[in-house]
């Protein structure tokens, strides 16, 4: 089949009116499920028949059939709405919700709504407590607005103690869960790997898989979970999964580098959602399209996929922001405040520390890489992105929204290394600013901008996993750390918010 043609790599503001097209047009979802036989031992090895994502299947309805409506001119043939690592944003999710409502009705075309894994957050006390309840509800809603296609992450283990229990969940609110992770129990996959939906006489093949890096997911389910390499997984699968689809949406929750790894074996027509490493960027190339959406509900990405002459897809893109002040959803934003009396102690509540002005992400992690320095007294620090989740609000800070802010506890740890090979890691800081995918290699590290003597001996801070890690995160594999006595990261930063306010 032709290639497809991808235009708009960059996100616009641009808001469609006239001719609106009902969410959930009349169309089909395929569903492709394996038998236990079809999932052989080459499965462990990533070597996997595409029989596990080919093997037609029962059809089932993605949503009750509406009209069709005539498309306006210009109308996108497919809007995808694109939300993933989620990780149970409660001061967010209600507004998240009613922004994808209204977004969803005045969208053309057929409208779907992806979630790209990690709904839920261990971390969020109030999550933990009334067993992901807001979550639960907000998948429900969701489902009510369009066709929701969710591929499993490495956190819908964070409070619901077994995929299994998230998939049926899952399911029972219309949820249609994709996933290539093999429940290594029965030897079933936990989910469909593929499914496709019709649009008008098209095709559009849709496939899911997983990171397979098993220290990401809860020691206790570790032993349930077959991973399949997800790069030998897309390239002994993929070809076949499209071969006869018009196009083609494939959600990763692999990460920025094994994503990269696999576009040279997408067919082209293809859309790939990343997902895991919580950014924010889109990328294109001729015949592929690019995109992470975000993370922690501050916002979502929307596709707009229009059927070209030449038998592909184009695709553009629209950033979409949410804002803690935007109007909620009513029954989401219910849910949460009835979870949060009940389930939020006088602990949680306490007051940490403040902040004189609203920090975005990168520099409230620039705020604590400082107070690690400064404990330590290193040179530098650097502190990996996803050890955060969201940045603070001006004010006070509550242990509970300490905890959405720094997500992980660990020991700090120090090594002295010289200024060129500091130089060399400082490259690779910072990522959030980067603008070329080749610049991008999945997680990263934060740092302060500092002044580098290449001749001069610096010492170096890090938090416990960034020095287990090395290698993903430094680009290292040889820096002996050693750890610094007494020193948690969480206590350091909290006390330096103390501090802050005082």
């Amino acid at each position: 089949m032709s290639g497809m043609a991808v235009s708009g790599g960059g996100a616009t503001k641009t808001r469609r009116h006239g001719n609106v097209n009902v969410p959930c047009q009349t169309g089909r979802i395929r569903l492709h499920s394996p038998t236990a036989q079809e999932v052989s031992m080459a499965a462990l090895s990533a070597t996997v028949s595409r029989r596990l994502v080919l093997r037609a299947g029962a059809a089932i309805a993605a949503a009750a059939a509406a009209p069709r409506v005539a498309l306006a001119q210009n109308e996108p043939d497919v809007t995808a709405i694109i939300l993933s690592d989620l990780h149970s944003p409660y001061k967010r999710l209600p507004q998240l919700v009613a922004a994808v409502r209204n977004r969803a009705a005045e969208a053309g075309g057929k409208v779907i709504i992806v979630i790209n894994g990690d709904m839920f957050e261990r971390g969020n006390v109030v999550a933990l407590r009334s067993r992901v309840a807001p979550d639960l509800l907000a998948l429900d809603k969701l489902s009510q607005i369009a066709p929701v296609f969710f591929n499993i992450g490495n956190h819908e283990t964070a409070v619901l103690e077994d995929m299994a229990i998230f998939t049926r969940e899952a399911t029972a609110r219309g949820v249609h869960v994709m996933s290539n992770i093999i429940d290594a129990r029965t030897g079933e996959l936990l989910a469909p790997a593929a499914l496709s939906i019709g649009v008008r006489d098209k095709r559009v093949a849709l496939a899911g898989l997983a990171t397979d890096n098993i220290f990401t997911y809860r020691t206790p389910i570790r032993p349930t979970l077959t991973i399949p390499q997800p790069v030998a997984w897309a390239e002994s699968l993929m070809g076949g999964l499209t071969r006869e689809a018009d196009a083609a949406i494939v959600l990763s929750h692999a990460g920025v580098a094994a994503d990269k790894a696999m576009l040279a074996s997408l067919p082209e027509r293809t859309l790939l959602i990343g997902g895991h490493d919580h950014l924010d960027f889109t990328h294109a190339e001729p015949g592929l399209a690019y995109v992470h959406p975000g993370s922690w509900g501050n916002g979502f990405t929307i596709a707009s996929m229009t059927f070209n002459a030449q038998g592909g897809a184009d695709t553009t893109f629209e950033s979409v922001a949410v804002a803690a002040d935007d109007d909620p959803d009513s029954d989401i934003g219910n849910a949460v405040v009835t979870a949060m009396n009940e389930h939020l102690t006088d602990e949680d509540r306490a007051i940490v520390g403040s902040v004189s002005e609203t920090l975005d992400l990168p520099n409230a992690i620039l705020f604590a890489t400082e107070a690690v320095r400064a404990a330590t007294g290193a040179d530098i620090a650097f502190l990996g992105h996803t050890t955060f989740g969201t940045g603070l609000e001006a004010g006070e800070i509550s242990r509970y929204d300490f905890n959405a802010y720094v997500r992980f506890d660990g020991d700090l740890r120090t090594v002295n290394i010289g200024g060129e090979r500091l130089a060399a890691i400082m490259e690779r800081a910072n990522q959030h600013t980067a603008t070329a995918l080749d610049q991008r290699t999945g997680d990263f590290v934060h740092a302060a901008e500092l002044d580098i003597d290449p001749a001069a001996t610096y010492t170096v801070a890090v938090n416990g996993w960034t020095a287990i890690n090395q290698t993903a995160y430094l680009g290292t594999d040889d820096l002996e750390f050693a750890e610094v006595p007494d020193l948690r990261l969480k206590q350091v930063v909290a006390d330096a918010l103390a501090a802050n306010g005082g």
